[in-house]
């Protein structure tokens, strides 16, 4: 086609790129949800799409009657979901365990017409032709949205079929492992909080003041940061990178502002905005200790502050706890900190097959890596 004579100047022979409308139908979901109901049917919202999967853990629920009057876009199981408002083209595969779910008007459900797996199309809508367009076809008059007509010319690239199953081979294989290590990993910090509680039992009357400090982290916007190693950390967790450290690692990082409460655990030294605060422990206290002791406080309901939402210093160190005496607190430390340590060598591993699949994924796309057999065997081991 026409429109797309320069994305496929660029493509190997064989190769073809087709408008997301010819290979599958598109429609949007409820307009007007309404508030919350109990028992209702759970919808996916924007705020419901992270990075190529789709959290589950608080739906909103709407009435059977507004689910029915949109059972065009009733899930499942398969079909692709793309954002159209607000953070736009985040996009995952439904998994069958959401049918019968709806989805908000601010998300597409793209059902692929014709047999073409469903990870093809969500990884060629995270690749750069989709992006470019995206970014020039946006409406953001009032707030960024992407129209349903400009999702259809969205260009999708198909190689020929054994190649786009070796491209499909290799990028499972290392979705796969990281999936794999982010198990692994959740799994270690449950087994760690069972420490936690199991070293609580009984114990001695405190305040949190007893046992922590909380000191404010410091404004870094993302103009003032540099290219480096340094985890920058926000109030909902990562949020980019700089090249010198506020905090020396390991350390703990708390919500203060906007995800209020939210606890994060930094294996390496980190700069702290100031949107959160820091943790700093006495001696004798472990900080594997004090990371299992704050979130289980309940710190998100604390949002006290009326006139700016937030987490209050000092009612947060006010509040009462039960604190493990030394000998359960350090055998709770000795044995936690294999887990911990297992924990952070995980997440080393899987930020690494993350840069190697997002180096991969845009030249295996778009024809400029091309794999070979062998390469499909490897990916199969």
């Amino acid at each position: 086609m026409t429109e797309y004579a320069g994305i496929s100047a660029t493509l190997p022979p064989g190769w073809r790129v087709v408008p997301l409308g010819s290979l599958a139908h598109v429609s949007y979901g409820i307009v007007q949800p309404g508030a919350d109901v109990a028992g209702g049917v759970p919808i996916v919202r924007v705020r419901d799409l992270k990075q190529g999967r789709i959290d589950t853990g608080r739906p909103l629920r709407v009435r059977a009657d507004i689910d029915a009057a949109y059972a065009r876009t009733r899930l499942a199981g398969g079909e692709v979901l793309l954002t159209l408002v607000g953070s736009v083209g985040q996009a995952a595969v439904v998994p069958a365990a959401l049918a019968g779910w709806n989805v908000a008007r601010a998300v597409a459900v793209l059902r692929p017409a014709r047999p073409l797996p469903p990870r093809w199309l969500t990884r060629c809508l995270a690749g750069e032709f989709v992006r470019h367009c995206i970014a020039a076809w946006l409406n953001t008059t009032v707030q960024a949205t992407l129209n349903l007509a400009d999702v259809r010319r969205l260009p999708i690239v198909l190689p020929p079929a054994p190649e786009r199953e070796s491209i499909t081979a290799l990028l499972d294989c290392l979705d796969a492992k990281i999936a794999g290590n982010e198990r692994l990993a959740g799994t270690a910090l449950r087994l760690a909080g069972a420490q936690f509680q199991a070293a609580g039992q009984g114990g001695r009357s405190a305040v949190l003041g007893d046992v922590v400090d909380l000191g404010y982290g410091r404004a870094l916007p993302a103009a003032r940061r540099r290219p480096g190693a340094v985890p920058v950390y926000g109030s909902a967790g990562p949020s980019g990178w700089h090249d010198e450290a506020l905090v020396p690692g390991p350390g703990i990082v708390v919500g203060r502002k906007g995800t209020v409460g939210a606890v994060h655990w930094s294996a390496g030294d980190f700069f702290p905005i100031d949107t959160t605060y820091y943790v700093r422990c006495p001696a004798g206290v472990p900080l594997e200790y004090a990371y299992f002791l704050l979130r289980s406080l309940g710190l998100s309901a604390m949002n006290s502050d009326s006139a700016v939402p937030g987490l209050n210093r000092s009612s947060t160190l006010s509040l009462p706890i039960r604190l493990a005496g030394g000998p359960e607190m350090e055998l709770f430390a000795r044995r936690s900190r294999t887990l911990f340590a297992l924990r952070d060598r995980l997440a080393r591993e899987t930020q690494a097959l993350r840069d190697l699949r997002d180096y991969l994924m845009p030249r295996l796309m778009s024809g400029r890596l091309r794999p070979g057999p062998a390469d499909v065997r490897r990916a199969d081991v």
